[in-house]
């Protein structure tokens, strides 16, 4: 018969282990990411998320590793051109409106974007602040939310204008 072991730990251990438990619980759950990246997240929880997505590191983090997971599936997926066609595709003009917001790197600010045109795989639109080729962000019209990479941005007299490639799966 086998004695039972008894286990005794320090008090310094046992803060150590209080503090990473403290520490697990405090950081946003991948579902929740998830959702947040995809624009799903509950409004409530909004403003609580955001607040700790600019506090935490690690959270933050692991934002940028679900958004590449969810970048890998749609290139995985193949793309959404023919590859044979050498030649852009065409654009028509549109006059809608859509609420951008940067995914990565992180910006928890939104901004209202004018759609000025459209074509399978992207957007043009004017923004009233400049954002980085290279940029991934989330872009809201209405109900729908699509991730899209910011291709270019350049000054205009309305604006800036930005040729955003859709990621598309909205």
């Amino acid at each position: 018969m086998l004695s039972p072991v008894k286990l005794s730990f320090s008090r310094a251990s046992m803060e150590i282990i209080a503090m990473l438990d403290i520490q697990s619980a405090a950081h946003l759950h991948e579902d929740d990411l998830e959702l947040y990246l995809r624009g799903q997240l509950e409004s409530g929880r909004l403003a609580g998320t955001e607040r700790h997505l600019l506090d935490c590191r690690i959270c933050r983090l692991q934002l940028a590793n679900c958004l590449g997971q969810h970048l890998a599936i749609q290139i995985a997926a193949g793309p959404r051109t023919d590859t044979t066609q050498k030649r852009s595709e065409p654009r028509f003009d549109t006059n809608g409106e859509g609420t951008l917001q940067e995914l990565h790197p992180l910006s928890v600010e939104r901004c209202k974007v004018r759609i000025v045109n459209v074509s399978k795989n992207g957007l043009g639109l004017v923004s009233p602040k400049a954002i980085l080729p290279g940029t991934i962000v989330q872009l809201r019209i209405n109900d729908i939310v699509e991730l899209g990479n910011v291709r270019y941005c350049s000054a205009s007299d309305e604006g800036f204008r930005i040729g955003l490639r859709l990621h598309g799966e909205g």
